[in-house]
């Protein structure tokens, strides 16, 4: 039943001989382009599964160089509950321009770090322990506490933070899924212009989707 690997090696071999093809009969694709075209690629590969998704490796903290906190993020999530708000988005006096700097940022970063295939071959011990992660986290926290007044934006957050955390066990997808928060959050509040929406926001997005997060990352 473990096709993941099959699957993934398929994917990529597609997006290099697609990319190739594109390249020289129609111009070099945009990387948001390509990060769409093989998320899609991947979601087929799920929903094409014999069980409905992939063998997915448990979360492991033993090799994590901040146990303390690996310990608190396993706490978080799974307690994780969602705050019921009337607005989309609201922010604290004075830090709307700092918040969405901070969203437009650190979706170019995650565009590096799931984009052209590369959440599958990710070396994530080397990532986890490097400064823009790290960074990453601290935005996160930021935004929730500091960012973000009372809003549904907050439950974005809380998301973003449990994604990264199961993302730290090797988990592909819970990268693709944090990348996808602040895809949508980009496009919707600093207009970027992206290929798809994936409607994974609780400010912005669709219920359908936000039961299937929330399925994903009490499953994991």
């Amino acid at each position: 039943m473990a096709k993941k690997g099959m699957i993934v090696a398929a994917v990529t071999t597609l997006l290099v001989v697609g990319g190739a093809v594109s390249y020289y009969m129609f111009g070099t694709p945009t990387e948001e382009e390509v990060i769409v075209q093989a998320e899609e690629q991947v979601e087929e590969g799920i929903e094409d599964d014999e069980d409905g998704e992939y063998d997915q490796k448990p979360v492991e903290i033993s090799d994590h160089p901040d146990q303390e906190l690996m310990a608190q993020e396993a706490d978080f999530l799974v307690t994780l509950q969602y705050g019921e708000y009337e607005e989309a988005i609201a922010y604290q006096p004075g830090q709307e321009t700092k918040a969405n700097k901070i969203i437009a940022t650190q979706h170019t970063y995650l565009n590096k770090l799931a984009g052209w295939g590369r959440a599958d071959s990710l070396n994530y011990e080397s990532t986890i322990s490097e400064e823009e992660w790290n960074q990453l986290r601290d935005d996160i926290n930021w935004l929730y506490n500091e960012g973000f007044a009372d809003s549904l934006v907050k439950n974005d957050m809380k998301n973003a933070r449990a994604f990264m955390y199961v993302a730290e066990s090797r988990d592909a997808m819970a990268l693709r899924y944090l990348h996808r928060i602040f895809h949508d959050l980009d496009a919707e509040i600093n207009g970027n212009e992206v290929d798809k929406i994936w409607q994974v926001t609780h400010s912005f997005g669709k219920s359908s989707q936000h039961k299937t997060l929330h399925k994903y990352l009490k499953g994991s």
